[in-house]
């Protein structure tokens, strides 16, 4: 059944990988594509979203999994989540530099945090599930990747909180000055990244301190015979 659920989940994200490029938009004019390369920057966001979803998936898999119905759940929730993520990249593309594009961005992000969370969601059981099983390497490895993509989720939930759906540039009055504030998408995307990065030294501080411990080994036992 494992093996069942890891190909059909690497069957959806190879077909999100393929809708990234179906989802740019063709231009009025051929020099617009790169005159105007906002499609290019949401491809190559997109696409490198799904292939470290692909490789978070993996590794999960390969270390963590447990068949049961709360992971398996959490399993098909981020799939679902990846596939409305790259969907959502359409709306942004379709309706450009306006109002309408920041809401689709922020849809796209909260989409995001959802395919990762649930990521994480495995992360976590399967560490508990799998604790005195696993090598200390491992431990370490799932912590510090564990708390990485949370990182990153709260990181996306915070900005798109305190993004604007304005969709230019934004100036508030500070003191009878004007201050720049940045739109949705940048605004997300930093605190994205920001998260990611917290989460990464959160993570490797965790992994070194706090996965001690010699790792258990179940052997399953044989049934003695005597000779006569």
């Amino acid at each position: 059944m494992v093996r069942r659920l890891e190909a059909f989940s690497d069957i959806v994200i190879g077909f999100s990988l393929a809708q990234v490029g179906l989802s740019l938009v063709i231009p009025p004019h051929a020099i617009e594509f790169v005159m105007r390369p906002l499609g290019i920057f949401a491809f190559v966001v997109t696409f490198t979203v799904v292939v470290r979803f692909w490789w978070t998936h993996f590794k999960i898999f390969r270390h963590y999994f447990e068949p049961n119905r709360l992971m398996i759940t959490c399993n098909f929730i981020a799939l679902a989540g990846l596939i409305l993520q790259v969907f959502s990249l359409q709306l942004f593309l379709h309706f450009g530099p306006t109002s309408e594009a920041m809401v689709a961005a922020r849809i796209y992000f909260g989409l995001f945090s959802l395919a990762y969370g649930a990521l994480g969601l495995m992360f976590a059981l399967g560490l508990r599930y799998r604790w005195n099983l696993l090598a200390v390497s491992d431990r370490r490895a799932g912590l510090r990747d564990m708390l990485a993509v949370w990182g990153t989720v709260l990181g996306c939930i915070l900005g798109n909180a305190l993004s604007t759906n304005d969709a230019t540039q934004v100036y508030v009055m500070v003191l009878d000055q004007k201050h720049l504030v940045a739109s949705a998408p940048t605004t997300i995307f930093l605190f994205t990244f920001v998260g990611w990065i917290a989460g990464l030294v959160a993570g490797r501080l965790v992994a070194r301190f706090g996965a001690g411990g010699t790792a258990e080994v179940r052997v399953r036992s044989e049934p003695v015979t005597k000779s006569s």
